[in-house]
């Protein structure tokens, strides 16, 4: 294994976040506690890629969110893992040195036919440049979208969490790039609208 695979430090963020765009993507087995993440996820969550990839639980990727913003993300989040469904947030994550970073997710909470929960899915996205202060914020989206993107972000939550049962790594290498690529338009969006609303 690469040493550097192992590191937290700003360095490797600003590498993994200028590589990627500002977008990753996240995964968390729900009845073994195991959260899974690409770099620039594991990495804004203060866990190094080699970590993350051998599963954390979600108690210690919550470590990262700010203390002011944790009760309401994490209470939204349990509610979505307990009966499925998908949420919406921006709230901030401190870094080892102290730096504030804010993130737009989108999660997706799937539930076995009997109403358990399995896994969760979501993109995450850096959107610091675009929102320097404001309220963090969560919340579960309605049972019907109506928003188009919104809709494609779920189709693709959910297409990545059906492939990933397959073991196709071709076709869960397709899915990513497809959910990244949602993300960024998600992102996109989201700093248009805020500094629409700066105008």
């Amino acid at each position: 294994m690469d040493h550097a695979d192992d590191v937290v430090s700003e360095a490797a963020l600003v590498a993994a976040l200028e590589a990627s765009g500002g977008v990753g993507f996240w995964m968390w087995d729900i009845r073994r506690d195991e959260a899974r993440a690409d770099p620039v996820s594991a990495l804004l969550f203060n866990i190094s890629p080699a970590r993350s990839r051998a599963g954390v639980s979600l108690a210690e990727l919550l470590k990262a969110v700010h203390p002011d913003d944790q009760p309401h993300i994490s209470q939204v989040i349990l509610d979505c893992v307990r009966t499925g469904g998908s949420y919406t947030a921006e709230y901030r994550v401190c870094s080892p040195e102290g730096r504030l970073r804010w993130l737009f997710t989108r999660g997706h909470f799937y539930l076995d036919q009997d109403g358990r929960p399995t896994t969760g899915r979501g993109v995450i996205v850096e959107i610091s440049d675009s929102k320097s202060a404001g309220a963090a914020f969560a919340e579960r989206d309605g049972v019907t979208i109506d928003d188009a993107l919104n809709r494609t972000a779920d189709l693709c939550l959910s297409l990545h969490n059906t492939v990933s049962a397959l073991g196709d790594t071709a076709l869960v290498a397709l899915a990513e790039t497809l959910l990244l690529e949602t993300g960024k338009r998600l992102a996109e969006r989201q700093r248009a609208e805020r500094s629409g609303a700066l105008h």
